[in-house]
C-alpha cells in the first residue's frame, strides 16, 4: 500500500497482548542475550567474571564511588508506586539473587513447582507483576525479561531486553534515527520499520528513487492482522501517523492521540521518528499523550529521567551522584 492520505490502515482500538499471532511476532524480534550470563563475561573490557569472588569485591568496592540509580516503578493496576535502588554491585534490598556482580535481572518465576509448592526463584533479582491472570499459565513469560548492567570502565548503567516475555521499550523524548527493523510501540500497536525496494513497492507515483536503501517501509499489526506502507523520499518527506483523518497512517486506536508520532526525511540524515506532532520548526511539537516507544534490542545508556516500560509496568530512572573523594 504506498503511504497516502486515501489509503489508510483501520485496527481493532484494542490489541490483546496476549493474542498468539501479536506474541509470535514480538518473540520473533527478539535478541538473545549476547553472551552467557552465568558463565560468560559480566564486563568485557576488564574481563571480569560473575564467578569470581575477586569480581564482586570489585563490584562492592566501587559502589562507594559510583553513582547510585533509583528505580520508580508505576504499575498500571497498583495506586502505591514501587522504589527500588541499585549500585555498581547491584540491587541493594530486596534481591531474590544477591548475587553482587554488577547485574540486576528483572523477569517472571513459576509460582509452583511440581508438588504445587510455592518456591523462591534466585534467577532474578527483581519479581516483575504482569498484572494480568491470562499470564499465569504462559509459560512464554517465564525467565530473564531485562537487565540493569553497571559497566566499571564508563562507570555507567545499561539496559537491555533478553527476549523473554513481551518486551522492553524506553520512551523516545527526541529525534530518533530510525534503522532498519526498529520495532516501536504506540498505543495498542506496533510498528516495524525496514528500508529498501521490494517487489510490492517497486512503483511509485513519481517514478522511482535514485537509492532504494531510502524507501521506508512500516508494517502495523494489530488484532486485525497487518498492513505495510512504503514512502518514497522524492514524495513523501513528512508522515503523520495518529487518530486523526489527516494522517498519512490512521489508526484507529484510542490509546492514541491525535498525531501520535511524526516521520521526516532529510537528505543529511535519513528517516527519523519524533513524538506527537513536528512541525517544520525543529524547536517545536507537541507530544503525544501515551509515548511513542521503541524497542531495547541492544545495550542502552540509562540516563537521568530515563523512561522503559515492560507490559504494563513504567519504570522512572534517577541518577544520584554521590561525593567522591
Amino acid at each position: 500500500m504506498s503511504g497516502t492520505k486515501n489509503q489508510r490502515n483501520n485496527l481493532s482500538n484494542k490489541t490483546d497482548l496476549n493474542n498468539n499471532n501479536i506474541n509470535n511476532k514480538i518473540q520473533k524480534l527478539k535478541p538473545k542475550p549476547s553472551f552467557d550470563f552465568e558463565s560468560g563475561l559480566i564486563n568485557k573490557n576488564l574481563n571480569i567474571t560473575n564467578d569470581s569472588s575477586v569480581s564482586k569485591n570489585i563490584f562492592q568496592l566501587t559502589s562507594k564511588k559510583a553513582d547510585l540509580l533509583l528505580i520508580r516503578i508505576v504499575n498500571a493496576s497498583s495506586i502505591e508506586n514501587i522504589n527500588i535502588k541499585i549500585n555498581s554491585a547491584g540491587m541493594i534490598e530486596g534481591s531474590s539473587r544477591n548475587a553482587k556482580d554488577g547485574l540486576t535481572f528483572f523477569g517472571i518465576i513459576d509460582k509452583y513447582d511440581k508438588n504445587n509448592k510455592d518456591i523462591k526463584d534466585n534467577n532474578v533479582d527483581y519479581i516483575l507483576d504482569l498484572n494480568n491472570d491470562n499470564n499465569e499459565n504462559n509459560n512464554s513469560i517465564i525467565g530473564r525479561h531485562f537487565h540493569i548492567r553497571f559497566d566499571i570502565k564508563t562507570m555507567k548503567y545499561y539496559i537491555k531486553d533478553l527476549g523473554c516475555g513481551y518486551g522492553t521499550f524506553r520512551k523516545i523524548v527526541r529525534k530518533e534515527k530510525l534503522k532498519d527493523s526498529n520495532f516501536l510501540n504506540i498505543g495498542n500497536s506496533y510498528l516495524i520499520c525496514s528500508f529498501g525496494a521490494s517487489e510490492h513497492n517497486l512503483e511509485h507515483p513519481e517514478g522511482e528513487v535514485e537509492d532504494e536503501d531510502k524507501i521506508l517501509n512500516i508494517k502495523i499489526f494489530g488484532d486485525n492482522g497487518e498492513e505495510p506502507y512504503y514512502f518514497n523520499p522524492k514524495v513523501v518527506k513528512k508522515i503523520y501517523i495518529g487518530r486523526d483523518n489527516c494522517c498519512n497512517i490512521f489508526v484507529n486506536d484510542p490509546l492514541l492521540s491525535r498525531i501520535h508520532c511524526t516521520i521526516k526525511y532529510k537528505e543529511d540524515g535519513g528517516w527519523a521518528i519524533y513524538d506527537g506532532k513536528k512541525d517544520d520548526d525543529e524547536n517545536q511539537s507537541q507530544e503525544s499523550t501515551n509515548g511513542t516507544w521503541i524497542y531495547i534490542s541492544d545495550e542502552t545508556q540509562i540516563y537521568d529521567g530515563f523512561v522503559f516500560k515492560n507490559n504494563n509496568n513504567a519504570f522512572e530512572c534517577n541518577i544520584v551522584h554521590q561525593k567522591r573523594d
